[in-house]
């Protein structure tokens, strides 16, 4: 993964503690933004100031890559809505770009698949995802 900006890394972890979550950004038009690991209540606060702090370095225009999610709660649902609505308050978008079944399936779940232009033939495979495919 490019440029780690939010390395929040632990093997376990208890009440109060960040979960396993790294954020990596690979710059571009948009940037692609990486995210791998667990993004619930302990660690959604911290990944949607990364993705502000994103936003004002490289524009209102994101592509999110969340192929390496390995859980999202509504917490973390709540950060990338809020991130989108930033975005949106200035022009831009924020895309998902690449998922993984259990991101896929959580966001399909809240009916969000529109919101983040999440494609239902959207596939896995290598070089799938790129930004204006989705």
């Amino acid at each position: 993964m490019p440029h780690s900006s939010f390395p929040a890394q632990q093997q376990a972890h208890g009440p109060g503690e960040p979960a396993d979550l790294r954020v990596g950004i690979r710059p571009g038009a948009p940037p692609v933004v990486e995210i791998c690991g667990e993004i619930d209540i302990q660690s959604a606060p911290q990944l949607r100031e990364e993705l502000l702090r994103v936003m004002r370095r490289h524009g209102s225009q994101l592509a999110l890559d969340l192929g390496g999610v390995t859980f999202i709660d509504c917490a973390g649902v709540n950060a990338l809505l809020a991130t989108r609505r930033r975005a949106r308050l200035e022009d831009g978008w924020v895309r998902v770009i690449r998922a993984s079944p259990r991101a896929r399936r959580t966001i399909s779940l809240l009916g969000l698949q529109e919101a983040f232009a999440l494609s239902v033939l959207m596939s896995r495979g290598p070089g799938a995802g790129r930004p204006g495919r989705a």
